[in-house]
């Protein structure tokens, strides 16, 4: 068992998915992060206009963050422009561009090459490009890879529960499969969530962090999905306490 998580962003992984990471890490199941576009000049105050500064600010939160694990976990860094970089906007309401379907195609080879084990994937709930095209890749390999989906945060704590399983629908009726879900809890973790996703000074406020933590609260833990054998394989790898 080993579990590759693909993280949009540097903290997206962190949101989404801090418990289970916690629940991995203390099963002793070796974790892979996979940043995808880690080139960009987001935050959400300001510290400069360098985007190399930036960037490697944004990576150095992203490793003061694994650390609070006492576990190593892999971090690669795939060195991707984000949305704002590419075509000035972040939001999907239109069909991919031809450059962002070179992207696709990127991540897709990236993974082809390099994936055992399970993928963890975010559902691209909430429209943002850049999910969207770590999804497309994903499904683009559906049928050769073990995947298991994840909510989006904190765009997800922004819809109702009827909307989340609408999208749900769509992306079972697109691979032709059934998905369930699986909520991981706080059992067998050993950290707070909510201390540990505000180092990423640059890129969290508190009504972030709200939206996150709500989301948690209200699930009391992180939902996953998946086709039923993946995720009772998942299930029987955690350690119980």
């Amino acid at each position: 068992m080993k579990i590759n998580i693909l993280s949009p962003h540097i903290d997206d992984a962190a949101y989404c998915l801090a418990l289970t990471i916690s629940q991995c890490v203390n099963s002793h199941i070796p974790v892979s992060i996979i940043n995808c576009f880690t080139v960009t000049k987001w935050t959400i105050v300001y510290v400069s206009k360098d985007i190399n500064e930036i960037s490697l600010l944004r990576k150095k939160e992203d490793e003061e963050f694994y650390k609070c694990y006492n576990t190593p976990i892999d971090i690669i860094n795939l060195e991707l422009h984000d949305a704002p970089l590419r075509n000035g906007y972040i939001f999907q309401y239109k069909p991919l561009e031809p450059n962002e379907w070179e992207v696709v195609a990127e991540i897709k080879n990236y993974l082809s090459k390099n994936m055992d084990g399970i993928l963890f994937c975010p559902l691209a709930i909430g429209n943002h490009v850049d999910h969207a095209i770590c999804r497309e890749a994903v499904i683009q390999l559906y049928s050769e890879i073990s995947v298991i989906f994840f909510e989006d945060l904190p765009y997800a704590s922004r819809i109702t529960e009827e909307e989340i399983f609408a999208e749900i629908k769509s992306l079972e009726q697109r691979l032709n499969v059934q998905l369930i879900h699986q909520i991981e809890g706080f059992e067998n973790c050993s950290i707070n969530k909510e201390q540990n996703i505000r180092l990423y000074k640059t890129q969290i406020n508190d009504e972030i962090c709200s939206e996150v933590i709500s989301h948690m609260n209200h699930l009391s833990g992180e939902r996953l999905w998946g086709e039923a054998k993946l995720i009772d394989q998942l299930k029987a790898s955690f350690i119980c306490t």
